[in-house]
């Protein structure tokens, strides 16, 4: 029989798998837990019992699915944007944004109830864009707190698909304005209409589908400032300005050439270098010069020609037609196309990846000009690329970190400069494989320099990492150690910062999980929670979740939880209380979906509609109070109280993994052992229970003989040994357990036992 006495003065490695059991020789055995329900791991070491959750609104309808997205323009002006089926309402510090006559901010969207789940977004100041595969890119604007809109973006060329390059022709019947666009054979669809046209250097967007080969377009801007097509003409006579080119009279009909001598009589573009024949008083012929600019009546050429020594940007009239002409090319966006499913900023500039038809492609914009998609070879133009691979890599997401990151259904590539200290550009962009796992459609987060993503089923979250070793990204499992929190998979992410550093995810089933993530301490630990109501009845189910910055140094995480209320399914938007409420227990919350009554001394405590016919629990002027069921939307509570935190109540669980200590034969695993007393290391903690399992537990005395019940007891930080519930068996867990309003934090648990070898 040996005695011992071994520490658990660490939870950084959080609840662990079961198929760690009997992995006692890895270390973070005896730093992980059984069990970890409704606690967080602190980068510390310690475990806190989570905030209970403030009820801020019931979502606009109950019966169905809605989605919580961010919209941060700083941290003092940062909103939670409320997607349902086509519209979107805005929360900010816990309520609603309200109109003046008090009903909340509504815009409609085009995003239906079964889309809303889909969107991805990214954000530059005030203005925020959305893309959807079923739709149009969108952009919501803020211009003021209650002045918001959302509205299709109409982006300036492009982007563009491939040029043409079958025989297929296009005439428009003009330059200007509202023009008929003809094709030589059947090329448009009804699905066309919003779908940008390029013919030669002039952009047109459909507004009318007529048939397969014709469709109304109206005029676009060019590159060149102008809003007018620049299709080939067919010239008969080139004539060319004599002396002061605003002169009425004309001299000489000449002849244009291309480089190789021969007479061109058609098909002028912008860019095409000529060369000047014919007669001349000048005696300057056969100047070599490039067309910058062609209208229906003249061409603009620089340098100067210099027939008659004018200034550079000599003019000629075109005495010709418009004519059928093949170089012409497609919007990349459309109906027909489909829309970009993936969007970030990289570089200033607006990345979007991902139609149905080119599902491998990217589009970034012009440099500085988000909306503006006009290609080309300068730096600071537009540039499409394709990712080269023997297989289809649908495109997933995109997110910017050192480079951009392109997560993909077959794996995960870095978009960059070919040179490290270069930007982006059309000439240098390069795009490598940095990993095989592929990715879920989930939008990633950014921790620091780490981008975690769900991997393709699902069920596993990777943290991709630049390795300066191998000059390359790694992307390491977070799930190894817990495969079983995430199992029926992940649906959403969210990263909030402070205080800890916890990566939130919502799974299939309606769970809620968390992650500590502290890589430079080494601390992945996962936990899950429980929103108080009744998980396995169905009555609690977190269908979304949102973080934001907030006014008390911890970002404020909001949650979207479905509820069954007096036989009636709904879903209210609710929001984490502070981590740290301070050292006043009257401040401490800990229900949810919870409201806080504050006022002069009262019994009955109204305003509680949302929870009709829910047992509710009660923190009143810092002491506990009997649950009390509300009825017609108030409670009568037993004694007056000035302030009261009054929800849902929840259980926090703590359990040990197994004790491995005493045994004089070597290990403890398996052998009988008894646990006769614990010291627990206590921070800031009032009412706890201590026991060798969940039904096997006794509570730990906080209040003493000089204490009036009914009164607040301060929070109590230091040891309490107490004599530990239990008999003789092989496991020797230690269960820690809160189940009323109060705070719990645990530093440590010194168990004190006997193994028995024999």
């Amino acid at each position: 029989m040996a005695k011992a006495s071994p520490p658990f003065n660490n939870f950084t490695a959080g609840e662990l798998s079961p198929r760690l059991e009997g992995r006692t020789d890895v270390n973070k055995y005896f730093n992980g837990c059984k069990k970890l329900q409704n606690f967080i791991i602190h980068p510390h070491g310690g475990a806190s019992r989570r905030p209970g959750t403030k009820y801020v609104n019931t979502v606009k309808a109950s019966a169905n699915f809605t989605r919580l997205i961010p919209f941060e323009f700083n941290v003092e002006q940062s909103y939670i944007l409320e997607f349902g089926d086509q519209y979107f309402r805005i929360h900010k510090d816990g309520g609603t944004v309200v109109d003046g006559s008090s009903n909340p901010i509504e815009v409609s969207t085009v995003y239906t109830t079964a889309q809303v789940s889909g969107i991805k977004f990214t954000q530059s100041a005030d203005v925020m864009y959305l893309v959807h595969p079923s739709h149009p890119v969108q952009k919501i604007t803020r211009t003021s707190h209650t002045a918001w809109t959302i509205s299709e973006v109409n982006f300036l060329r492009g982007p563009m698909q491939d040029p043409n390059i079958t025989d297929i022709t296009l005439t428009a019947n003009g330059r200007t304005g509202s023009v008929t666009v003809t094709a030589s054979a059947s090329l448009f669809a009804s699905t066309d209409v919003g779908r940008l046209i390029k013919l030669h250097d002039g952009f047109a967007k459909i507004t009318a589908f007529t048939n397969a080969t014709t469709v109304t377009a109206a005029v676009q801007e060019n590159a060149e400032g102008r809003t007018e097509l620049m299709p080939s003409y067919n010239v008969s006579t080139i004539a060319f300005f004599e002396g002061d080119p605003s002169a009425t009279g004309l001299e000489h009909n000449d002849r244009i050439t291309d480089t190789a001598g021969g007479f061109i009589t058609e098909g002028f573009k912008v860019g095409q270098k000529v060369t000047i024949t014919g007669a001349s008083t000048s005696g300057n012929n056969k100047s070599s010069a490039l067309i910058v600019q062609v209208t229906a009546d003249t061409m603009l050429f620089s340098p100067s020609i210099d027939l008659v020594n004018e200034s550079a940007g000599q003019s000629v009239t075109l005495n010709g037609d418009i004519v059928a002409d093949n170089n012409f090319s497609l919007g990349a966006f459309s109906a027909t196309t489909g829309h970009p499913a993936a969007v970030s900023f990289f570089e200033q500039r607006l990345v979007f990846a991902n139609t149905s038809s080119q599902p491998q492609t990217l589009f970034f914009s012009v440099g500085g000009s988000f909306e503006d998609f006009a290609d080309g070879i300068d730096a600071d133009d537009a540039l499409t690329y394709t990712i080269g691979s023997n297989q289809v890599n649908v495109i997933r997401y995109l997110t910017s970190s050192r480079v951009l990151i392109v997560g993909t259904s077959g794996g995960e590539f870095a978009v960059s400069a070919s040179g490290a200290a270069e930007p982006l550009s059309p000439t240098n962009a390069q795009i490598k494989r940095q990993a095989n796992y592929g990715s879920a459609n989930i939008q990633p987060i950014q921790v620091g320099n780490v981008t975690m993503f769900v991997q393709r089923a699902s069920r596993k979250v990777r943290e991709l990492v630049y390795n300066f070793d191998s000059d390359s990204y790694q992307a390491p499992d977070l799930t190894v150690l817990a495969e079983h929190i995430t199992d029926s998979g992940i649906t959403e992410m969210a990263f909030q910062q402070e205080p800890d550093n916890i990566v939130w995810c919502v799974l299939t089933d309606g769970r809620f999980v968390g992650m500590t993530y502290r890589r430079e301490e080494n601390v992945v630990g996962w936990h899950e929670h429980i929103i108080g109501g009744s998980f396995g009845s169905g009555n609690s189910v977190v269908e979304s979740v949102a973080v934001i910055p907030g006014d008390l140094d911890e970002d404020n995480v909001y949650l979207v939880v479905k509820r069954t209320i007096n036989g009636a399914t709904a879903r209210y938007i609710e929001t984490f209380s502070a981590f740290d409420f301070g050292t006043d227990i009257e401040d401490a919350f800990f229900v949810d979906s919870g409201l806080t009554y504050t006022g002069s001394a009262a019994t009955n405590i109204s305003g509680l509609n949302h929870l009709e016919g829910q047992s509710v629990s009660i923190l009143a002027n810092g002491a506990t109070h009997p649950n009390k069921t509300v009825s017609s939307g108030a409670i009568t509570l037993d004694r007056t109280t000035t302030k009261a935190h009054i929800g849902i109540g929840f259980d926090s669980i703590l359990q040990t993994m197994r004790v491995d200590a005493g045994g004089t034969e070597g290990t403890a695993q398996g052998k009988i052992k008894r646990i006769h007393d614990i010291t627990l290391r206590l921070f800031r903690t009032v009412g706890i229970q201590v026991g060798s399992s969940e039904s096997e537990i006794d509570r730990i005395p906080f209040r003493s003989s000089a204490d009036a019940m009914g009164s607040a007891l301060s929070m109590f930080s230091g040891d309490k040994e107490v004599e530990f519930r239990g008999g003789f068996d092989n496991d020797g867990f230690i269960v820690v357990k809160q189940n009323q309003p109060l705070p719990t934090t645990i530093l440590a648990i010194f168990p004190r036992l006997q193994t028995f070898d024999q």
